[in-house]
């Protein structure tokens, strides 16, 4: 009897063909009307929404390391000692840090009428051009808490900033975007803003920042050897001026003295001053050859797109916009027809 039962309901629920054909006949002119009223209302929504200009820069790292040419490799080698760490995988991090966002803050920019900004964080104060969506969107915002007095540190390497210089540091970094193609290596920096100079500067700011950083990564610990090295030499010059001063000084007192005494103390003197000779030359050798390590380590970026002004704009996407609009439209009508005109679900329950 149960089963009988479970049969019945199954065969209620069968929807043949025809069915469906008619479902669509019947309501398919109201689809397309609702589906094309909600296009233009996207498309009305979209003026309302400000232009945005995308600017970018492509670059293709090549590095030089100890001789042999490496096109795109910073991977961990045994024969380098771990010291290509800093893969490119890693770039997008460094345009994520803090550090960044207040380098940024701190460039001078201009927009496209010609004003020139002393720094990022004066054109952020000074920038009011907001949309009617924007506008009406701050108006359900909370206010911002009061800044907090942050506390003296002891330390200089450990930041202290306000809840409000962070909020800065976030748009900033917000405004640039990097992807790496680990296929080729190419390197693309891009910035969507409303102003398309601003966005052509934050782009070029920002590729001499991740050159910079790389280029100090990598030729950091030979810079720093380097650096001991021209500190050594200066000393051991030193000491071999003193020595040949102190030998030749031994030498003139002493220019007709026949005892042996003599002639051992400035045996003496001779031998200080070779050995400190030896010493300062030595050391001027390593000086020339780390220098050149410096440069064999230190990487080339080449641009195959250098960072432009936009032309057009990247967004809105007014057809994009009222196709996405359409779709929540028929959506919605599917919706009412199944549930509140034909209601469908009472027929399945």
């Amino acid at each position: 009897m149960l089963e009988n039962k479970i049969i019945t309901k199954r065969e209620t629920l069968e929807v043949s063909v025809a069915d469906l054909l008619n479902f669509v006949r019947k309501y398919l002119f109201i689809l397309l009307i609702v589906s094309a009223c909600f296009g233009v209302i996207g498309i009305l929504y979209s003026f309302l929404l400000p232009k945005m200009f995308t600017a970018q820069t492509i670059l293709l790292p090549e590095y030089s390391m100890s001789g042999r040419s490496s096109f795109f490799s910073m991977a961990v080698t045994a024969e380098r000692g771990g010291a290509e760490k800093l893969v490119p995988e890693l770039y997008p991090n460094i345009l994520r840090s803090t550090p960044f966002g207040q380098y940024l803050l701190q460039q001078p920019v201009i927009d496209a009428s010609g004003k020139k900004y002393n720094n990022l964080r004066e054109y952020f104060a000074r920038d009011t051009t907001q949309s009617f969506v924007s506008r009406a969107m701050s108006i359900f915002k909370s206010k911002p808490a009061p800044a907090k007095s942050q506390p003296a540190l002891p330390k200089s390497d450990i930041l202290s900033i306000s809840a409000e210089e962070q909020a800065k540091i976030s748009r900033a970094m917000g405004l640039v975007t990097i992807s790496v193609d680990d296929k080729n290596g190419i390197i693309t920096i891009e910035s969507e803003m409303t102003d398309p100079v601003v966005a052509a500067v934050i782009v070029e700011s920002s590729k001499k920042y991740l050159i910079q950083y790389v280029e100090d990564y990598r030729t950091s610990r030979t810079s720093d050897q380097a650096a001991f090295l021209e500190e050594r030499v200066r000393e051991s010059r030193s000491r071999q001026d003193r020595a040949e001063y102190a030998l030749q000084s031994y030498r003139d007192r002493n220019r007709n003295a026949f005892l042996n005494v003599a002639r051992i103390e400035e045996q003496r003197l001779q031998a200080e001053y070779v050995l400190a000779q030896s010493i300062y030359s030595d050391l001027v050798v390593k000086l020339e050859q780390s220098k050149i390590k410096v440069k064999e380590e230190k990487p080339v970026f080449k641009i195959l797109e250098p960072a432009k002004v936009p032309i057009n704009k990247s967004s809105p996407k007014r057809l994009m916009i009222a196709i996405v609009f359409a779709v929540a439209g028929a959506i919605l009508t599917m919706i009412y027809v199944i549930f509140f005109k034909e209601k469908l679900h009472e027929k399945l329950l």
